[in-house]
């Protein structure tokens, strides 16, 4: 029975996978920090990104990074200058937290970002998720990523449920995820898993438009009740 039950997982994870890459190639969003990925860009739209709805972080991105192109340029920034400009975004509050962030790298890691997870980890600000973020599209690393939205498609698709748990708190969902990520497709899976939550399997999904409806147990459970 457990040979069966692996084999099962192993062909699900496979046509999941496959059908998220493929939805994600014709459904693809357009953001600045994903057009030539560099680890500091993707550092700096973790940062702008949380608690931030992604058009205004989108529209800012680009003239903060021309006016601030490497860590070492905020940590030189006159602090006015920075709130002023972090400030449009509602986010002059994270002008000393960005300050810290970008002095530890130029003063531990000669202003360049770390690759290594528990190196990314101990600097302000970075959670797993961010470190995760930073790896997978700043470094093409075959990281798992799981935030909320994520965390909701993986729960319903294999679990059959809603999110019941914090995501940065549920080690168990974030070792779950990991065995899911392609090799040497990492960055297109969690870039295709990302959209598609925030597309098509929202907190009230449109299971009609899904791709994967077919393998999903929450739509055996829930979806299909309610046609």
């Amino acid at each position: 029975m457990a040979h069966i039950a692996i084999n099962y997982f192993e062909n699900k994870k496979r046509c999941f996978v496959q059908l998220i890459l493929e939805w994600g190639k014709e459904n693809k969003r357009s953001f600045p920090w994903r057009e030539n990925r560099t680890p500091y860009k993707v550092l700096l739209a973790e940062i702008l990104l949380q608690r931030t709805p992604a058009n205004r972080v989108a529209d800012f991105l680009p003239s903060f990074i021309k006016r601030f192109p490497a860590p070492f340029s905020i940590t030189a920034a006159n602090r006015d200058d920075l709130e002023r400009q972090l400030q449009s975004l509602g986010l002059k509050k994270r002008t000393k937290w960005l300050t810290s962030l970008m002095k530890e790298l130029c003063e531990n890691y000669d202003c360049k970002i770390p690759d290594k997870e528990d190196e990314l980890i101990k600097l302000p600000g970075v959670g797993l998720y961010t470190a995760r973020a930073i790896l997978c599209f700043g470094f093409a690393k075959d990281v798992s990523i799981v935030d909320v939205n994520v965390a909701r498609v993986l729960q319903r698709v294999f679990h059959g449920s809603n999110v019941k748990k914090r995501p940065s708190e549920d080690e168990a969902l974030w070792s779950f995820a990991a065995k899911i990520v392609p090799k040497g497709l990492g960055p297109q899976y969690n870039e295709a898993l990302l959209d598609h939550a925030s597309v098509i399997c929202k907190k009230n999904p449109l299971c009609e438009k899904c791709p994967i409806s077919a393998l999903c147990n929450y739509y055996k459970i829930v979806g299909l009740a309610k046609v």
